[in-house]
């Protein structure tokens, strides 16, 4: 039986008084499988990925992520799981500005053990693993005595790439990731991404509206291929529903 990053079935969920809903049957990305999801601005793509990662809560249904239950748990134990699990990428980044590069990157390991772990007896040390990953993504070593306030947004996408990928959490999850960078770095950025995954053996699930950069993925999807019937996404455009 082939191992899932993550596995979505019968997921239901809904803004109050009917404003947005979102159905999914049945969606799945096997360990180590790189997956890209589109779809219009408002249709529910980062409800979709918030979902999966624990943020919002559905109003029924499964989300299994690397073979542990998401549903169903507190809100606390959500977060727990991940933070073990899962890698995030987001599209405004949310480094934190006060600490340094290395500092930022590290952070997944400070809560979480297993993560930390991994990390650990990849490279000897959790610093050891940080510098690898940067260095990898193609920050020079003479940029870590910087904090992120100063570097360029394409600097700061790596460097939040990195952080996702430390300890090589099972699934990775990037929003947008893309979207402020121009064309040159945006294609320089993914091919790093891509080669750091598959490494790690990690599944991505990568949402984008752009849609040219989908031919390196092993499987492209738009959202609307997977929602059921029942859901009207164009009613929740129109009604504002987004994130």
């Amino acid at each position: 039986m082939e191992k899932t990053a993550v596995k979505v079935t019968d997921l239901v969920f809904e803004r109050p008084r009917g404003a947005f809903r979102l159905a999914v049957s049945r969606f799945e990305v096997a360990a180590g499988e790189k997956v890209f999801l589109h779809g219009p601005s408002g249709g529910g793509k980062s409800t979709f990925l918030a979902l999966i990662a624990g943020i919002l809560k559905p109003r029924q249904g499964e989300i299994v992520v690397d073979q542990s239950h998401m549903t169903g748990l507190s809100g606390p134990a959500r977060d727990r799981l991940r933070g073990e699990k899962i890698g995030l990428i987001f599209q405004q980044f949310n480094l934190v500005p006060y600490l340094g590069i290395i500092d930022n990157v590290i952070l997944p390991c400070r809560f979480s053990p297993q993560r930390l772990a991994a990390a650990q007896q990849g490279e000897g040390s959790v610093r050891a693993a940080a510098e690898r990953l940067v260095g990898r993504l193609g920050l020079e070593p003479a940029l870590l005595s910087r904090p992120v306030t100063a570097l360029s947004v394409g600097q700061q996408q790596r460097v939040a790439a990195a952080r996702a990928l430390m300890g090589r959490p099972p699934l990775l999850l990037a929003d947008e990731p893309t979207s402020a960078l121009d064309s040159e770095l945006r294609l320089n950025f993914l091919s790093l991404l891509l080669r750091e995954c598959s490494e790690a053996g990690a599944g991505l699930l990568f949402v984008s509206h752009d849609r040219s950069l989908a031919a390196d993925f092993d499987r492209e999807l738009a959202l609307s291929d997977l929602v059921s019937e029942s859901t009207s996404l164009a009613h929740a455009a129109q009604a504002g529903g987004q994130l």
